[in-house]
């Protein structure tokens, strides 16, 4: 290999590195567990998190993001890093919904426009509450305490 084509090589590899999302791929998962460090998503397709969230009475919250979105990553790591936002939401089903890549039909039922753009549903996919841009873990844990939980 040539240094030409050996820094090529860096520099690709750098700017992967630079450009892969810090959070915002789907996450393997787990419900939270009580005592979690940061919020834990389900790998579930949003349907399926309705079913389960209907099966077991409970709401969804489903964050919807793109690759490119630097809030949808301050709200990862900031907001859903915080272990008290992690413990108000352990009865909650987390899921994240890429908006540009897969999840465009689920983006469009919701109207989301811009991003991040977070809404907590029943399991019938009613809109419980709906918030939209980036919310600090202060503000993330009054919204969650104020949600009406499925009766």
């Amino acid at each position: 290999m040539t240094s030409r084509t050996t820094l090529r090589a860096a520099l690709l590899v750098l700017a992967t590195l630079l450009v892969v999302p810090g959070g915002c791929g789907r996450r393997s998962s787990v419900p939270a567990a009580s005592g979690s460090t940061k919020v834990t998503f389900a790998s579930l397709e949003f349907s399926s998190a309705l079913s389960l969230a209907k099966k077991e009475n409970r709401l969804v919250m489903v964050d919807f993001y793109t690759d490119w979105c630097g809030w949808c990553k301050k709200l990862d790591k900031e907001t859903y890093g915080d272990a008290r936002v992690a413990e108000a939401l352990r009865d909650v089903i987390s899921i994240k919904v890429n908006a540009e890549k897969g999840g465009e039909a689920v983006a469009e039922q919701y109207r989301v426009r811009g991003f991040p753009t977070v809404i907590f549903v029943s399991g019938s996919g009613e809109v419980v509450r709906r918030v939209e841009g980036y919310v600090g873990a202060d503000e993330m844990l009054k919204i969650v305490s104020s949600l009406k939980r499925p009766a």
